[in-house]
């Protein structure tokens, strides 16, 4: 990666304490930038649960990459067993 800018936000996941990057950047020899949003949430026994969207940053794909984002993040479960 290189040219990396991050964003830290404080947020909440399923009731949790949560942290959101928001990472623009780009591979070095190629030129076309780079967004990526994370969310990390610690759930129990140690584990952390991480989301991750990664695309180009061209003008279109942010709207499209949050409205993903938001999506995903609706859905994610923490310490939940599936049986």
């Amino acid at each position: 990666m290189a040219d990396v800018g991050v964003t830290t936000h404080k947020t909440r996941q399923n009731g949790r304490d949560a942290l959101w990057l928001e990472i623009d950047y780009h591979w070095e020899k190629q030129s076309a930038p780079r967004k990526r949003l994370e969310v990390f949430v610690a759930g129990k026994a140690g584990y952390v649960y991480q989301l991750l969207v990664d695309t180009e940053a061209t003008s279109q794909r942010p709207a499209e990459q949050s409205r993903l984002f938001a999506a995903a993040r609706r859905t994610l479960l923490i310490d939940v067993s599936t049986g």
